[in-house]
């Protein structure tokens, strides 16, 4: 009954359509997919191989790995803000989804009465969501370009004004693209 979620090549499955979502994600995607996929690839891609690479299979504390542990909370942190600024209702599921995972540490850690299958499924199960509602948001938001055109990707304050963190990010984007074209410093 466990073996579709236990089975060998299961890691391999999941990186590959990550990869695969996470390169459509910046061909097609717009800022939300694109901040989704590239959270996804920094933090668990990146660095779990960094930490694959540094430290092996890993450190077990109170029955729970305090590195996967900590890039499920950096990931939840993450996603959690881009939900709040995203002109998107599916990265709201994605970042609460994340708190799954979240909770599945914490009760690993304060309760031995969590069995181990328990506390994979709740560690490995939302990552599939996760990427499914990737997936999805992205099908719609190339679904919704096609039909009504070009539309805005973060949520606006009163008057149609960029709200705080998403302008320093644009802020940063634009500066960053204008040094990198030679710029005179002119902000038009």
């Amino acid at each position: 009954m466990l073996e579709p979620l236990f089975f060998d090549y299961r890691s391999t499955v999941q990186d590959v359509l990550a990869f695969g979502l996470i390169i459509a994600a910046f061909i097609w995607g717009g800022g939300p997919e694109r901040a989704v996929a590239a959270t996804w690839l920094f933090v668990f891609e990146i660095l779990g191989l960094l930490h694959k690479l540094l430290f092996g299979a890993g450190y077990i504390l109170l029955d729970v790995d305090p590195f996967l542990a900590g890039k499920d909370i950096a990931a939840g942190a993450i996603w959690l803000l881009i939900a709040l600024y995203a002109n998107r209702n599916w990265t709201l599921w994605v970042a609460g989804t994340q708190l799954l995972a979240i909770g599945a540490h914490l009760a690993r850690a304060l309760a031995d009465a969590v069995s181990p299958v328990a506390y994979a499924t709740m560690i490995i199960a939302p990552g599939w969501v996760q990427l499914l509602l990737l997936g999805a948001g992205l099908v719609r938001h190339v679904l919704r370009e096609r039909e009504h055109g070009p539309y805005r990707s973060w949520r606006t304050g009163r008057g149609g004004r960029t709200l705080p963190l998403v302008a320093r990010a644009g802020g940063a984007k634009r500066a960053i693209l204008r040094g990198l074209a030679g710029g005179n410093g002119s902000t038009r």
